[in-house]
């Protein structure tokens, strides 16, 4: 982790959506106080159990989510550019109940919390965009929570392509691009599976065609196709005849 020059603090304010639309004084107010932070590949940014002690914004890069237990981690979301990180630990004063940690090269503005709350009193819109936001990633992780338990391995993982695909997709001549690394366990950690059936899924869409792995992305030659696994649900076992009873 390493601190950056305060010249930078203001195109980083601008970039953010939630905070280029306040008044000048308010960013100004902003500027004064928030800190520019890198940090590297795999770095924790904080653990489950720590103070939510700032707003926490993506400059660059991006951040999983991790919860850990029963000697499995899952991945409940992945934050990208532009996008508040832990947010709801921050309004609520509460402490993080998952870690936070750098998916990639990453860079956060980061704002004491104290000083954003008061600015959220000030300015009711921020907090109208937050809930927002909130509101729909919590119903992503409910529907994320339902598809480990009814789906089959396969379709959810097609889902998860799916999703960044329409979160940070980059269409083409060769179908849509994801621009961003993962590795065969992250991938197991995000849809709730092991990491060898995640491997086993992955090698054998590369071999049809559903997804191409590239260094540091993916590509998804037909959205169509990966929709058709994605609508796979398990199928119910007949029912019994009367021989059967």
């Amino acid at each position: 982790m390493s601190a950056l020059r305060i010249e930078r603090i203001p195109a980083a304010i601008q970039a953010m959506p939630m905070l280029r639309s306040l008044p000048a004084e308010a960013r100004r107010q902003i500027e004064a106080i928030a800190t520019l932070r890198e940090y590297g590949r795999g770095d924790v940014i904080w653990n489950t159990g720590d103070a939510a002690e700032t707003l926490t914004l993506i400059v660059k890069g991006r951040v999983k989510i991790v919860r850990h237990g029963g000697g499995t981690d899952m991945i409940l979301e992945i934050f990208g550019v532009g996008e508040p990180v832990g947010v709801v630990a921050v309004h609520n004063r509460m402490r993080y109940p998952a870690t936070a940690i750098a998916l990639e090269a990453t860079t956060l503005l980061r704002v004491p919390a104290r000083d954003y709350l008061d600015l959220v009193e000030r300015h009711p819109e921020l907090s109208r965009t937050l809930i927002s936001d909130m509101t729909r990633r919590y119903l992503t992780l409910t529907r994320k929570l339902v598809e480990s338990r009814s789906h089959p391995v396969e379709a959810r993982i097609a889902q998860l392509f799916l999703s960044l695909a329409e979160r940070m997709g980059e269409s083409g001549e060769g179908g849509t691009t994801i621009p961003m690394r993962l590795s065969r366990q992250e991938v197991a950690e995000l849809v709730g599976t092991t990491v060898e059936s995640a491997i086993r899924v992955l090698s054998r869409w590369g071999r049809e065609g559903l997804l191409v792995t590239g260094q540091a992305r993916f590509v998804i030659p037909s959205c169509e196709r990966l929709r058709a696994v994605a609508a796979a649900t398990p199928s119910l076992p007949p029912p019994a005849s009367d021989a059967d009873r």
